[in-house]
């Protein structure tokens, strides 16, 4: 009877031995600060999940180092379920290869939980330039006397690599101006402070409909579905030019049991059906894609490979 219990018992999940997972609040690390595109499509998700779950869900954004920082707080935490990164696929992946003394591993330190979405990335412009597209633009970078300065969002992020890359293929003069997160590098565009900016579209999306900014182009090798009329690279004017798709996605530190990361999934797909996190999404340009844990793993080690080459093949170095 005795050794029959004992049986019960380690067959128990252990987050169970302090409650029913969660009993108390989770930690959502952004590894941006407020305003940007991965905590707007933050906010409205942890608001339904904290619904489900009975347990509130706390955002704190770290940012820094192109979202190092946040992304290292996650990695050393404890596997309990109760602290989660919130990010896109590429700042986790594509910055600990560029940032130099990355402090973890973004394969063997965090445990991928769900890629819920993706979301489209934009050239944008200030309207006091007469750029049109991305022809305009490759032009009128050829022919500046000085380097046209970009903005984005931090060192090595998706958008800088997106930018050497335009470099690489058309020989545009452009020089990189990084800044903390989407939402400072956004306000540097609108203050006219630079004139050509690589953001994510939901950042901007606002901008774009009052005029003060203009889109040239999604840096993807399709358009997107909610914003069907943005033409892509390719299609502007730099043939067969596309990025890989930003995914914003959630993680957890290594370790992490299978059953907390089955039930955040499970929650976080259905979190994203309610009516009000729809119209979030929708309104800020990100199509959802729901999946598994496994099918997530199995992307980022793919995705973490194609990084590196990109970066090999744009001589894009640690700093």
């Amino acid at each position: 009877m005795l050794r029959m219990l004992l049986t019960l018992l380690l067959s128990v999940p252990l987050f169970a031995a302090g409650g029913a997972y969660p009993d108390k609040p989770i930690r959502l690390i952004v590894p941006f600060p407020p305003g940007g595109g991965v905590d707007n499509f933050t906010r409205p998700l942890s608001v339904k999940l904290s619904e489900q779950l009975g347990q509130q869900l706390v955002i704190e954004n770290r940012a820094g180092a192109g979202g190092v920082i946040g992304s290292a707080v996650v990695a050393k935490a404890e596997p309990d379920g109760y602290t989660l990164l919130v990010s896109t696929d590429t700042s986790v992946y594509l910055t600990t290869l560029v940032v130099k003394n990355a402090s973890y591993d973004p394969i063997k330190d965090l445990t991928p939980i769900i890629s819920a979405a993706i979301t489209p990335t934009v050239f944008v412009v200030h309207p006091s330039i007469a750029v049109e597209s991305m022809k305009d633009l490759v032009q009128f970078a050829k022919e500046s006397q000085h380097p046209i300065p970009y903005v984005t969002a931090g060192i090595g992020s998706l958008h800088h690599l997106t930018g050497e890359s335009l470099v690489s293929r058309t020989d545009a003069k452009l020089l990189h101006v990084a800044y903390k997160g989407g939402a400072p590098a956004m306000t540097a565009l609108l203050g006219g402070e630079v004139k050509v900016g690589v953001l994510i579209l939901s950042s901007v999306a606002p901008h774009i409909k009052s005029g003060r900014l203009r889109v040239i182009a999604t840096i993807e090798g399709h358009r997107s579905k909610l914003y069907p009329d943005i033409p892509t690279i390719s299609e502007g004017g730099v043939p067969g030019f596309a990025m890989p798709d930003t995914a914003i996605a959630i993680w957890g530190p290594a370790g992490l049991a299978p059953e907390i990361v089955a039930r955040i999934n499970s929650e976080v797909q259905k979190a994203m059906l309610a009516p009000s996190v729809r119209s979030a999404m929708e309104k800020g340009g990100y199509e959802a894609t729901p999946g598994t844990a496994k099918e997530f793993s199995d992307q980022a080690v793919q995705r973490y490979a194609t990084y590196q080459h990109m970066l090999k093949k744009v001589k894009l170095s640690n700093h």
